[in-house]
């Protein structure tokens, strides 16, 4: 039931000791299902990190709208893990505007401790409420046994489990921070193995150009990026996928400013309009120029899940 070690996997760091303590104390959980495996096609490269695009403490808050029409607000917190200095916490919490709260009201929070020098993940945790749904994730990297374990908990307590086989793949944060460190320019065909609540992906991630855009913090001289999707574990959600392009800054950082995503209707932006935790000098053209300063945001998660006991806050 377990794939043979892989020869491009990243070597066990400290982070990963600690998963043989997870899911103590945890709710009792069905018979484990049969892991399953990655295709031994895909063919992913084993990228080593390189300068970190964030800063610890840093914040960044992306509001989306929809037709000029407000759709949500997402804000990121990456900081170095105080209770354990060798991991570095990215937390995210996802909510849906007043606006869109009649139709679906979404307020989600997702967590994941990685290894500062590997970037491999730690573990996971992630907490889904949204309309009358209410499930809690937890996902734990076993790399000794070389399988992933995503266990959620609904509101009525039943569990269900998924497990996973083969491959070194990174989480949502980890992956992010790894294919953001790669050098990236037009031409650039990077694939990355990402995993991510109860599914995993493989995605394409392919530079497609440059462009100079302009948001409320400033112009910026940004790369173009389009994500694909090779390969995901449930199949039937293939055909959800849709067409998303990405600027990050054409810099050092490589800082995501605008995401566009293609919706039944139109297109779903998402512009980064508040950074905290980093200068702002340097961010975009009119920024160093002596532009717009960032516009200060209202808070907009009151009531969402709060991050687990020792969790850095942002």
């Amino acid at each position: 039931m377990l794939a043979p070690p892989c020869p491009n996997a990243r070597p066990a760091d400290a982070a990963s000791a600690r998963n043989s303590a997870v899911g103590a104390g945890k709710p009792p959980h069905p018979p484990l299902p049969k892991p399953i495996a990655l295709p031994d096609n895909l063919d992913i490269p084993d990228y080593q990190p390189g300068p970190n695009p964030f800063r610890s403490g840093e914040t960044l808050v992306y509001e989306a709208a929809w037709m000029n029409v407000p759709a949500g607000a997402a804000r990121i917190t990456i900081a170095r893990n105080s209770a354990h200095p060798d991991l570095w916490s990215g937390m995210m919490w996802l909510n849906t505007s007043p606006i869109v709260d009649v139709v679906y009201r979404m307020r989600d929070f997702f967590r994941e401790d990685f290894a500062a020098g590997t970037l491999r993940p730690d573990n996971i945790q992630i907490t889904q409420h949204e309309n009358h749904r209410l499930d809690h994730w937890r996902v734990a990297f076993d790399y000794a046994a070389r399988t992933i374990t995503a266990t959620k908990v609904n509101r009525r307590g039943r569990v269900t489990v998924r497990r996973f086989t083969g491959g070194d793949p990174l989480g949502p944060f980890s992956g992010a921070m790894m294919a953001l460190s790669q050098p990236l320019k037009p031409g650039t065909d990077l694939k990355f193995d990402i995993f991510s609540g109860g599914n995993r992906y493989v995605f394409g991630f392919d530079v497609v150009g440059r462009e100079r855009i302009t948001t409320v913090l400033g112009t910026f001289d940004t790369v173009k990026i389009e994500p694909s999707v090779i390969w995901l574990s449930e199949g039937s959600f293939r055909a959800d996928a849709r067409e998303t392009t990405i600027w990050i800054t054409d810099d050092s950082r490589h800082l995501p400013v605008r995401i566009a995503a293609a919706v039944f209707f139109g297109n779903v932006y998402a512009d980064l309009v508040s950074v905290t935790g980093a200068p702002f000098g340097s961010l975009g053209v009119s920024a160093a120029a002596g532009g717009p300063s960032p516009r200060a945001t209202t808070n907009p998660y009151a009531g969402m899940p709060a991050p687990p006991s020792g969790a850095p806050t942002p």
